[in-house]
C-alpha cells in the first residue's frame, strides 16, 4: 500500500508539518481524515487550506472537478508541485488569512491540523466564508486541548493557540453556525464486525495505490466468530459492527504512552538535528571566513609579490642610472684635464708628463 509516487523525493520532516512518510499514529489520523473527506467532493471544487506537504490535495483531486491547495511554507509548496501533478491539481503559496482567490469561488474547504498554528483564528474563518461559494461546505479539524496532550509535558512548539470544543465552536459560530460535530481518535480496541457485509451507515476506509477505498471490510480477519445452528434453525444476530475495550482504557493507554515516548523520541531528534545543522552552519560560516581569508592572503601576496617585482626593476634602472651617471662624471673628468693640458705651454706639458715623481 503506497498511495504516493513511486519515484518521489521525500520533504524533510522538521515536525511543523506531517509528512506521508512518518509512521504511528499520526499517520493514521492525518490519512484517515482525507480519506473521510475524499467520498464529499466529487465534482466540486475544492480549496486545501494549509496543504502542507501536497499528499492530501493530490487524494482528493482524483475525485475533485479541481482542487487548489494552499500552504504558507515557499517549500513545502515548491516540493508539491514537483510531486504531486495532475491536471486539476493547482498549488499557491499564500497565508489562509489572505487567500488570493475570488469571492464565492470554490464549493468546498478542507482545512486539517490548521487553526491551531494562527493566532489569527478569527481572520482565517471569514477568509474561508469569503471564498466559498453559497452551498458550500468546510471540513475542519482541531485538536482537543484537554486531551491532545493530557500531561501536558510535550507541547507541539508549533502551535500558537490550541482549543476545547467550546472555544471551537464559539469562533464557528460567526460564520458557520450550521455544524455537524465527529470525534476522532486512534484506538487499541477489538474489532467485530459481519464478514461479507458493512452494516448500514458504517464505512470502512482503507488507503491503497488507488486511493481511499471504501471496503466491507478494515483489513483481513485475524480470527472468525460464526453463529450456527441445525438446518431451519434461525440464527441469533450478533453485533453488525462492535467495539470492545476495557473502561479503564488500558490498552489504549499503554499504547498512547508508548506514541508520547515515540513523539518525544522525534522531537529529540529534531533538538539533536537542529543542534547539527547549527554547528553546521557554524562550520560552513567558518569555512567561509576561511577562505575568504585565504583569498584576502592570496590577494596580499600577489599584491607583494608585484610591489617586490616592480621595487626590483625601480633598483635595475637605478643601478643603471647610477652606472650612466658615474660614465658621465667619468667623461666629463677627462674632457676637463685634457682642458687644462691644453691651456698649458708645450714644453711644461711635456714636463709635467715625464717629470719623476717623488
Amino acid at each position: 500500500m503506497n498511495p504516493l509516487p513511486a519515484s518521489a523525493a521525500a520533504l524533510v520532516f522538521t515536525g511543523e508539518r506531517f509528512t506521508p512518510e512518518s509512521r504511528g499514529t499520526i499517520w493514521y489520523e492525518h490519512w484517515h481524515r482525507y480519506c473521510a473527506a475524499a467520498g464529499l467532493t466529487n465534482g466540486r471544487r475544492v480549496l486545501d487550506a494549509a496543504c502542507g506537504e501536497g499528499y492530501g490535495s493530490a487524494l482528493l483531486a482524483r475525485h475533485a472537478a479541481a482542487v487548489i491547495g494552499v500552504d504558507i511554507g515557499a517549500d513545502a509548496v515548491a516540493h508539491a508541485k514537483s510531486r504531486y501533478r495532475q491536471p486539476n491539481l493547482t498549488y499557491i503559496q499564500a497565508s489562509v488569512t489572505a487567500l488570493p482567490l475570488a469571492p464565492a469561488s470554490v464549493d468546498m474547504i478542507v482545512s486539517f491540523e490548521t487553526i491551531e498554528h494562527l493566532a489569527e483564528q478569527r481572520e482565517m474563518l471569514a477568509e474561508f466564508r469569503r471564498v466559498l461559494a453559497p452551498g458550500g461546505s468546510l471540513v475542519l479539524s482541531s485538536p482537543n486541548r484537554p486531551v491532545y496532550n493530557e500531561s501536558g509535558d510535550v507541547a507541539n512548539a508549533f502551535h500558537v493557540r490550541e482549543l476545547d470544543r467550546d472555544e471551537l465552536k464559539t469562533l464557528l459560530d460567526d460564520h458557520f453556525p450550521n455544524q455537524s460535530w465527529y470525534a476522532q481518535r486512534v484506538l487499541a480496541h477489538s474489532l467485530l464486525w459481519r464478514d461479507r457485509g458493512a452494516p448500514d451507515g458504517v464505512s470502512f476506509d482503507v488507503l491503497t495505490e488507488d486511493g481511499p477505498s471504501h471496503g466491507t471490510s478494515p483489513a483481513a480477519p485475524m480470527y472468525f466468530v460464526v453463529v450456527c445452528a441445525a438446518a431451519g434453525i434461525p440464527l441469533p444476530d450478533l453485533p453488525a459492527f462492535s467495539l470492545f475495550d476495557d473502561g479503564e482504557l488500558s490498552l489504549w493507554r499503554e499504547f498512547a504512552r508508548a506514541a508520547k515516548r515515540d513523539r518525544q523520541l522525534t522531537w529529540d531528534e529534531l533538538d539533536a538535528r537542529k543542534i547539527a545543522e547549527d554547528r553546521l552552519r557554524e562550520l560552513v560560516d567558518s569555512m567561509t571566513s576561511l577562505s575568504s581569508e585565504r583569498k584576502e592572503t592570496a590577494a596580499l601576496k600577489a599584491r607583494f609579490a608585484d610591489a617586490v617585482g616592480q621595487l626590483k626593476s625601480a633598483q635595475a634602472d637605478l643601478a643603471r642610472e647610477a652606472q650612466a651617471h658615474a660614465e658621465t662624471r667619468t667623461r666629463l673628468a677627462y674632457r676637463e684635464t685634457f682642458r687644462g693640458w691644453a691651456r698649458w705651454p708645450l714644453g711644461v706639458a711635456r714636463r709635467r708628463l715625464t717629470a719623476p715623481q717623488s
